[in-house]
């Protein structure tokens, strides 16, 4: 079923309550506080250069990362729990409470959804203390225990026709075939989002119960394949396995059973993994998706064994992805799929950017982040969060994007609430409530400020609490307000971007309560290190102008930023589906028809001349007579919805001297 386009906010009448309350718990009431995060019983092997900051101790304030937040949550709070579990529950012989949701909750990839779910409801819990939340991850966790107690082995899973592929693998063969995992389509790679979620529930959605199952579905897991050697398992892992050697390893960090490591280790796919510990490049033709999770995995088994063949290869994949196969907005592949490094001109499908890629890069994004401090991530992580994860969310449905087309003249299409959950809706419910786990972090001295995001964070071992109020990007300042009890020693390191560093002569500005202040780019990063008062108002302003990126194989081909923000051609509705954007097939309107679009006979290098700022309208530009046939208005992407856009941009031949 095709859904008409519906009114701004139309599916969320139900959860007007919900959005009511989760307003008034935000700034923590005392009976809805953030929890504290669950300690890990095995402390990483490696010293973590920038340590992430808990969940519950930054807090979102007035902006459009909190809109897009709320937007998500009400989702969420919509969606019918038991729909989700109605095949864990009938496959374990219980009747069901609720008919099944549609899309692919109705197909051989059933319960990957629950998992998604469990892990987004539990980060916004661990954010805003809401009991309501609580008692719905609660509900979900004891209804899975219930499933798994029926059952009676600890495996509990939705997916269906799964039984004999289990028996299958645990007996290593069957009438003398190799694994035929794809009759189920991905059944590791489903298991792998329910681990996932229970680990999340118990770590941050405070369910204590969530370990209980997820450590026995584990011990079933361990048991089953116990008797497949080395070359099984391989032939196993050709099938999409999604993350499941970091869900293990995260398990093995949280109950110190080492069995769960060993056998997050036995899900290493050979093929695709020790090329990349051997720094040798071999992604091409791969699907994108499956590999970004194996790897992710990697960076975690690094942080826990300190084995430096895991970083060689989770950091020489991120360098890889983010040279030869990233597009401006951050997203990546084609079809799914990586193509020649370097090679992106022609690859500027429907197709493009699959937005679960970018979420999966983005979690190891963090990971490498944490082990070495380096701003190269903390770059891509804002050009990859502002351009393309923001605007994957439909403002007025709050419903999501599978791929973001960058074919020039075409447009975003929407999942339906409740007959879609294609793996990027899944993921999608995360990325709306994960917005706060990118903007700080902390080591023994200071705290790195890599996003300018409205928020406010509890440094809780200084003793310092940061206020940052901005409305970036429509400004380009942000000021940081300090409340202390005591005065405190400490350096505040604010990311000084890349997009700034390419600017002759350009660098951040700071005043500290009014005057002006000198700081030194240090590894980038501005620090102001000194004795905290309460009060203190330190503000910045970041130098944004134009500017230009050309395709890697083609420098008249470029596309067009103000700052960090990728801006669009904003083309139109003209024949765009009568029937609207929002499609339960993510394909559905891949082949759709697209008009031709302008090109620009301008040169890059004198962009400010032809390239107008349109007066009252934050973020907005006209192009200055270089159109043809005609001028464009351009504005940023994430903005760009229901109507027709370009990314990039043909250049008319560049004339001789």
């Amino acid at each position: 079923m095709i859904m008409n386009r519906p009114v701004p906010l139309r599916f969320f009448a139900a959860a007007v309550a919900s959005l009511m309350m989760l307003a008034g718990c935000r700034s923590g009431s005392p009976d809805e506080q953030p929890s504290p995060p669950v300690q890990q019983r095995i402390a990483n092997a490696v010293v973590l250069e920038a340590r992430p900051v808990p969940l519950q101790n930054v807090q979102l304030l007035d902006g459009p990362f909190r809109d897009a937040m709320d937007r998500d949550v009400a989702y969420l709070m919509r969606l019918d729990p038991d729909r989700f579990l109605h095949y864990f529950r009938t496959l374990a012989g219980l009747d069901a409470r609720a008919p099944l949701y549609g899309g692919w909750e109705s197909m051989q990839i059933a319960g990957h959804s629950l998992g998604h779910y469990l892990t987004a409801l539990s980060y916004y819990y661990a954010q805003s203390g809401n009991a309501e939340v609580g008692d719905r991850i609660e509900y979900i966790v004891s209804e899975l225990a219930a499933a798994q107690d029926a059952r009676g082995s600890g495996y509990v899973a939705g997916i269906p026709d799964a039984d004999s592929l289990w028996t299958q693998i645990q007996t290593g063969n069957v009438d003398g075939r190799p694994f035929n995992l794809n009759g189920v389509w991905v059944p590791w790679y489903t298991l792998h989002k329910l681990f996932a979620g229970l680990v999340d529930a118990y770590r941050y959605g405070g369910s204590e119960q969530a370990l209980a199952v997820v450590s026995g579905l584990a011990d079933w897991a361990y048991a089953t394949t116990s008797g497949l050697d080395h070359d099984q398992w391989q032939e196993m892992l050709k099938a999409e396995h999604g993350g499941m050697n970091e869900a293990l390893a995260d398990l093995y960090a949280l109950t110190g059973d080492r069995r769960y490591l060993e056998l997050s280790r036995k899900f290493h796919h050979d093929a695709v993994l020790n090329p990349l510990a051997q720094r040798v490049p071999a992604l091409e033709g791969l699907h994108a998706n499956t590999q970004i999770p194996k790897v992710i995995g990697l960076a975690r088994q690094y942080q826990l064994t300190g084995n430096d063949s895991l970083l060689t290869a989770a950091s020489f994949f991120w360098n890889e992805m983010i040279s030869g196969h990233t597009y401006v907005i951050g997203g990546n592949s084609e079809g799914e799929h990586l193509g020649t490094p370097g090679k992106l001109s022609d690859r500027l499908g429907t197709s493009t950017a699959e937005t679960c890629n970018t979420y999966n890069m983005l979690r190891l994004t963090k990971y490498l982040f944490e082990v070495s401090a380096d701003p190269r991530y903390a770059d891509y992580y804002e050009q990859a969060l502002f351009n393309h994860i923001f605007g994957s969310q439909d403002p007025e449905t709050g419903m999501f994007t599978y791929f973001v087309s960058l074919k020039p003249g075409h447009f975003k299409t929407y999942s339906t609430p409740d007959s879609s959950f294609w793996c990027c809706v899944g993921s999608g419910m995360e990325n709306h409530v994960r917005y706060t786990e990118g903007i700080y972090f902390t080591n023994d001295s200071d705290v790195f400020v890599n996003l300018p995001i409205a928020s406010e964070l509890l440094w809780a071992e200084k003793g310092i609490r940061l206020r940052q109020e901005t409305r970036f990007p429509d400004e380009n300042r942000v000021t940081f307000s300090v409340a202390v009890d005591n005065p405190v020693e400490a350096g505040v390191k604010v990311r000084v971007p890349s997009w700034v560093d390419a600017q002759p002569n350009e660098s951040l500005i700071a005043t500290l309560n009014g005057q002006p202040v000198d700081v030194a780019e240090v590894e980038g990063y501005a620090t102001i290190r000194r004795e905290w008062q309460d009060g203190d108002r330190l503000v910045i302003e970041y130098p944004m102008r134009l500017r230009v990126q050309a395709m890697p194989d083609n420098d008249r081909r470029i596309a067009i930023l103000y700052g960090p923000i990728v801006l669009a051609g904003a083309l139109g509705t003209d024949d765009m589906p009568p029937e609207g954007d929002i499609a339960q097939d993510q394909r559905k309107y891949l082949d759709y028809p697209d008009p031709s679009v302008p090109t620009l006979d301008a040169e890059p290098a004198d962009i400010a001349s032809w390239l107008k700022p349109v007066a009252g309208e934050p973020l907005t530009f006209r192009t200055d007579g270089v159109g043809r046939p005609n001028d464009v208005t351009l504005i940023p992407f994430y903005r760009v919805h229901h109507q027709r856009y370009t990314v990039y941009w043909d250049l008319a031949p560049a004339k001789r001297r």
